[in-house]
């Protein structure tokens, strides 16, 4: 899977009034944490609440749930659409995201 393709795929949906899931993409629910944390670690969205378990012997740092209800794309995550534009008209026609990806 393209790493930046995907994070172009969620920060399009969130520009779009859309919010992805982790259902739409096919992933796991820590994968889906760790990008939504790395896009606010680049400074593309901000207000991303992720929760995790305990720690205790069964799960260590373990994602309970991520919640996108007050995200935000931030100029950053604007950039990042306009520095890729050209993937734009492919994204916009596509059926399945996921085939999208692997491109």
């Amino acid at each position: 899977m393209n790493n930046d393709k995907l994070i172009y795929s969620i920060l399009f949906e969130l520009t779009n009034g859309r919010v992805p899931n982790p259902t739409d993409y096919k992933l796991e629910l820590f994968i889906w944490a760790e990008t939504l944390e790395r896009m606010g670690n680049y400074g593309y969205v901000r207000g991303v609440t992720i929760s995790y378990f305990e720690e205790d012997e069964w799960y260590d740092e373990t994602v309970h749930s991520v919640v996108l209800d007050s995200v935000q794309v931030t100029n950053v995550g604007l950039a990042f659409l306009k520095e890729n534009s050209s993937w734009m008209q492919t994204y916009k026609e596509i059926a399945n995201v996921n085939e999208w990806l692997e491109i």
